[in-house]
């Protein structure tokens, strides 16, 4: 096999070999892709110079190591890809919901390839557990591709992987779903049959989500301490995640909120039930306690009455969608109304653009529809003259 030589690199037959002196000994190493010789293409051989001259800056600093260089030389070929998705999800400072979300990335790809060795993953393996769930949203994908790609990147920064074979997986296309609101008749309908068979804290709450458009978790925090019946106002600046308490929103930023007349009727009749307590407004009434998370309200009450009512089923957290759009069809001020749910400005127009602009656009057509009428009837009037 014929040898080209370019510096410290060289081409042999179908590799590329490095060469270097480290510790007053001649190495020639052959640069592998998990386990498998790198090609001599352009692209390959721009890496190995550049694997090159860094082996020679860390050699004369005295901080080279071969088996980090060259995994084959000291690191366990029988590593495998779900040990490395434990291992990174291990070195993570995380939210607990953003862990429950990396743990649900991590379970889909250990049933693909969690027990194929690491450094034998390929690019096309990747694809291929991809590739039969064409039922996943574009969103997941990119979620689930991302967790692997961090946790393969993780592998390459300690030597174990020379190239991330999940760097170049696309990212798939995908649109964000558009807000999807319930409808006023819809909103009335629920709520007279959740005062009807389940009144006190549950319709209290629903009714309160409803007209306050909260966050889930900014709700279920939501204590009697924040909120100031005099003035008609909640301060917003705690979220449960999960049963987690955090002293901060989502975004980080407390608001304070004008309560209109439907969430202050709501809070009056909860008074009765928790404020006495102190601490938080909103108690799941079977257990007299705060709720820890979305899913048993979700189960026991929200899905049953929908499905009762033969309403079409949204998430609870689209009666925060439908606030927004009702303050908007009241003609209230974008503004404020993204103070309210605490959006910025520019955000609450993206997100709610059609509710926006129906209305608005329809006068502005018409305007324009108008000045061209008045164009024809001034071009019409010589001829009536001339026909005259």
């Amino acid at each position: 096999m014929g040898r080209k030589g370019l510096g410290n690199v060289e081409v042999h037959g179908e590799s590329i070999r490095v060469r270097f002196t480290f510790d007053g000994k001649r190495h020639v190493k052959r640069i592998t892709q998990a386990g498998v010789p790198l090609l001599p293409t352009a692209a390959n051989l721009k890496f190995a110079r550049r694997l090159a001259d860094d082996i020679q800056r860390k050699i004369a600093l005295g901080i080279f190591n071969m088996a980090e260089t060259f995994p084959s030389a000291g690191a366990d070929s029988s590593l495998t890809v779900g040990t490395q998705l434990d291992a990174w999800l291990a070195s993570q400072r995380i939210e607990a919901s953003t862990r429950a979300s990396y743990e649900s990335a991590i379970r889909f790809w250990k049933q693909g390839i969690g027990d194929k060795t690491l450094r034998a993953l390929r690019h096309s393996q990747i694809l291929t557990v991809l590739a039969r769930r064409p039922d996943l949203s574009g969103k997941t994908v990119n979620n689930y591709v991302s967790v692997l790609r961090e946790a393969l990147e993780l592998a390459v920064t300690d030597g174990i992987l020379q190239v991330n074979p999940a760097g170049k997986i696309p990212r798939a296309r995908h649109q964000k779903e558009p807000p999807d609101p319930y409808s006023r008749e819809e909103l009335d309908t629920v709520l007279a049959d959740l005062n009807a068979r389940h009144p006190g804290q549950v319709a209290n709450m629903v009714e309160f989500w409803f007209w306050t458009g909260l966050r889930t978790s900014e709700l279920f925090a939501l204590s009697w301490e924040n909120v100031d019946m005099a003035s008609g106002t909640a301060l917003i600046a705690e979220a449960l995640v999960r049963g987690v308490h955090k002293d901060r929103t989502k975004t980080n930023v407390a608001r304070t909120i004008k309560l209109n007349s439907r969430a202050t009727d709501a809070l009056q009749r909860q008074r009765a039930h928790t404020q006495l307590a102190g601490g938080a407004v909103f108690n799941d009434p079977r257990f007299g306690k705060p709720w820890v998370d979305e899913r048993a309200f979700r189960r026991s009450f929200w899905t049953p009455t929908l499905k009762r009512l033969g309403i079409r089923y949204r998430r609870p957290y689209n009666m925060r969608h439908t606030y927004a759009t009702v303050m908007l069809m009241a003609g209230m001020n974008p503004a404020f109304c993204a103070r309210q749910l605490g959006h910025s400005v520019e955000m609450f127009h993206r997100t709610y653009a059609k509710w926006l602009d129906g209305e608005q656009n329809d006068r502005e057509m018409e305007r324009l529809e108008a000045s061209i009428a008045r164009t024809r009837a001034s071009k019409a009037e010589p001829l009536a003259h001339l026909q005259d």
